[in-house]
């Protein structure tokens, strides 16, 4: 035989349940507590602007007469070095393409191709011969003109040994 368990109402329960739907249907408001300004309490902090720097002023001023202003932009890995630095490692001619591989300074090796930028001081890569790279750099003097110069990285043979 099936039992039924009967179901007592309970007064407390109902009494606690209609207390809780009240205060989910209207929420108290927490009071809320101010300080009051108008005293002078001799250990309370207040904050004195003068001689202090603006925390909301940049630090960099836009000055009104320029129209660009220049950011620092991190240099390729081929631009960070003078071209005197570099190692001419191997020369690659396929069918139509001829490519240079350079070591750095760090020693990681970079391709080069025709027009390549290489050092700091602007220089390009001109020409691939079979046994060097001739590179053509723009390089400004103490006076302000600019001077082009041709520096060549020759391939060294047996690996630079003698």
């Amino acid at each position: 035989m099936k039992s039924r368990m009967k179901t007592r109402h309970n007064p407390l329960l109902r009494w606690t349940a209609a207390v809780v739907a009240a205060l989910f249907l209207f929420p108290v408001t927490a009071p809320v507590l101010c300080a009051d300004t108008g005293g002078t309490d001799p250990g309370a902090y207040r904050y004195d602007p003068e001689g202090k720097s603006d925390p909301f002023k940049p630090f960099i001023e836009i000055v009104a007469g320029k129209k660009e202003v220049v950011e620092a932009v991190p240099l390729p890995p081929l631009q960070r070095f003078a071209v005197g630095e570099f190692r001419l490692t191997g020369i690659v001619w396929t069918a139509g393409k001829k490519i240079a591989i350079v070591k750095t300074p760090e020693g990681k090796r970079y391709t080069l191709r025709r027009g390549t930028p290489l050092g700091v001081n602007g220089g390009r890569v001109v020409k691939i011969l079979p046994d060097s790279v001739v590179v053509v750099e723009k390089i400004k003097d103490f006076s302000g003109e600019v001077h082009t110069e041709r520096v060549i990285l020759a391939l060294k043979k047996n690996g630079g040994n003698p």
